[in-house]
């Protein structure tokens, strides 16, 4: 018979299930099972939670976390524990949104609403939003509402089919005057029942089916407010007139990156209604370099200021078009070090020959525009606006992850596109938040949604309560004016 190295009055309060622990001249309790390891073939022991102390005059003493887990067991008391931060933020902060989601869709604006903070917050796909939503205090606050993968299939399918009401929300958002931009970019489908898919080429170099999905933006709403599906194939300036004229915007202006820019679609935008910016490739024929040949700039014709940095420009007209050359010195020099640098280290692939040959081009942007009523100072601004429908594409393909989707048929698929439409929303309206309040450099979007959801409410005896937090997490909610309650 194993004699136990500790002392009868510890060993006594060991049972099955349990491990007693001498640590520095203390016993403790904790609970233990086992485990099969399919790589040793062996059992493991796992030590689990620290169930008490043990000392010769108390006996065994419960420890705090035990007491308060049984005191508060689901059994007896039924707690519950939900994700409410988040949600309370979303849902308190886009009042225009989800009234404008019940006006047009006022029997699935809850799920819609719902499906899209979840996009957004998780990434969910279909099949885990019952989950988040069960987590998530919105359930408590709408008992009534579920979102199963049959009620959702059956909601996207009916947005889909009834895609007027898709463009009538996004019309009923006001941006008469503004100035929006206009883009488009691919996603890769996985479905084979969609006639919208097609075999395309991507910047990934991808030959996957995909769709288009055409964006316009609103840099002075600082938001999303229109998108549409195009065939993967397709990429012509007729997709961008009639998604203009579907949209109810007049005053779009397409800039868009080299890869659109050819002969055919120019002189098929000239022979549209459409304004656009269109940036050169630096070989470009239409490129005139000589004026930049010379080094006191005696032949540009002006320049500008531009976040710091100072910018020449020299422009001519052609076809009634204006071709604007910009020169910044210091990106010039950027470029000039970094090529002289690859000389040294890669004298294989890089050549001084060369170098010259490239230097007139260095530190170029190089623009096509049919636009008059604006001057090369403002061109170049709207231009560098660019970045912003690039933000929202990112968002779109990284952020809410719609790069792929795996709906099987064009109105599922057209349903999935606006509720991740509406969560595109709720992320800019934090974006503005967080640059108002000049926080953007210390926290992202998604760092805030994450924190957010880890505010709690908790139930206790029936009783819902708003749970502990951390002072850290609090001080950021105060510079964001969030309060939640």
């Amino acid at each position: 018979m194993k004699i136990s190295p500790h002392p009868d009055w510890a060993t006594r309060f060991r049972k099955p299930g349990t491990e007693l622990r001498l640590i520095n001249g203390y016993y403790y309790l904790y609970s233990v099972s086992t485990s099969w390891d399919k790589v040793t073939k062996t059992s493991k022991k796992i030590t689990g939670k620290l169930l008490g102390k043990i000392t010769e005059k108390d006996g065994f003493v419960e420890s705090d976390k035990m007491k308060l887990m049984r005191k508060h067991s689901i059994e007896n008391y039924n707690l519950a524990v939900r994700e409410f931060g988040a949600s309370d933020f979303i849902f308190s902060n886009n009042k225009d949104i989800l009234e404008k989601l019940k006006n047009f869709f006022p029997d699935n604006w809850l799920e819609i609403a719902c499906m899209a903070f979840f996009r957004l917050s998780y990434q969910s796909p279909i099949k885990n939003l019952q989950h988040y939503y069960e987590h998530s205090y919105l359930s408590v606050l709408n008992q009534k509402t579920s979102i199963t993968d049959k009620k959702i299939s059956a909601m996207l399918r009916y947005i889909g089919k009834n895609r007027n009401l898709s463009v009538e929300f996004m019309k009923s958002f006001s941006h008469i005057g503004d100035y929006v931009l206009i883009d488009m970019t691919n996603v890769i489908t996985k479905s084979k029942h969609i006639d919208l898919a097609a075999v395309g080429y991507n910047s990934k170099r991808e030959y996957d089916p995909q769709v288009n999905l055409m964006l316009i933006y609103s840099s002075t709403l600082n938001e999303p407010v229109y998108y549409r599906i195009v065939p993967g194939n397709i990429r012509e300036v007729k997709s961008f007139e009639l998604s203009l004229r579907e949209s109810g915007i007049n005053d779009a202006i397409l800039i868009s990156d080299k890869g659109f820019v050819s002969e055919k679609n120019i002189v098929d935008l000239d022979k549209s209604a459409l304004r656009y910016i269109l940036p050169l490739r630096r070989n470009s024929s239409l490129i005139d370099y000589n004026p930049l040949a010379v080094e006191s700039k005696r032949n540009m014709h002006g320049y500008f200021k531009f976040e710091d940095r100072y910018i020449w420009y020299y422009q001519k007209q052609q076809d009634k078009k204006n071709i604007i050359i910009y020169l910044d010195d210091k990106l010039k020099s950027e470029e000039e070090t970094d090529y002289l640098n690859r000389i040294s280290s890669h004298p294989e692939n890089y050549a001084i020959d060369e170098f010259k040959e490239k230097y007139v081009t260095m530190g170029t942007i190089t623009v096509i525009t049919n636009i008059t009523n604006m001057n090369a100072e403002d061109i170049f601004a709207a231009y560098k606006t660019r970045y912003k429908i690039e933000q929202m594409i990112d968002v779109m393909k990284n952020i809410v992850e719609s790069d792929k989707t795996y709906m099987q048929d064009a109105d599922a698929l057209e349903g999935w596109f606006f509720v991740n439409y509406v969560a595109l929303l709720f992320y800019f309206r934090i974006y503005k938040l967080l640059v108002n309040k000049k926080m953007l450099s210390k926290c992202s979007v998604k760092d805030l949604i994450t924190i957010l959801t880890e505010i709690k409410r908790v139930k206790i005896d029936d009783t819902w309560h708003l749970a502990e937090i951390n002072s850290k997490n609090q001080k950021l909610y105060d510079k964001l004016s969030i309060y939640i309650t």
